[in-house]
């Protein structure tokens, strides 16, 4: 009986702690600290559901933008986000994903323009 009461607290236990959001957020700057991205990234209810993910990107003297997407991966830490600066202005941010093949975006960023978007690599 005591065995049983413990099997089923732990049960419960699990139980709530798998309902509970969990929130990431992850930050990256170029090497010149004028582009400064941040991921910030949810996932409420259930751990098999998708991550509600925000990019933010402030760079040089622009207003801050963000780019919102779902993306359906196990977890979203500084090992499954990667960001590939090639230099200053230009970085590939790149999400693992279950299937083996990432989801990437794309941001280019200087003084005269702000672009972030998804690509197909």
């Amino acid at each position: 009986m005591k065995n049983s009461l413990i099997f089923i607290s732990m049960v419960c236990i699990l139980l709530l702690t798998a309902c509970q959001p969990k929130a990431v957020v992850l930050t990256n700057e170029s090497s010149n600290k004028k582009v400064k991205i941040t991921v910030k990234a949810n996932r409420e209810g259930s751990s098999l559901g998708p991550w509600k993910v925000q990019l933010d990107v402030k760079a040089y003297e622009f207003k801050q933008g963000a780019l919102a997407f779902e993306i359906e991966s196990g977890d979203i830490s500084d090992k499954t986000v990667k960001f590939d600066w090639k230099d200053d202005h230009n970085c590939l941010i790149s999400f693992d994903q279950p299937d083996g093949k990432p989801r990437t975006f794309q941001l280019i960023a200087d003084e005269n323009q702000v672009q972030l978007a998804e690509v197909n690599l």
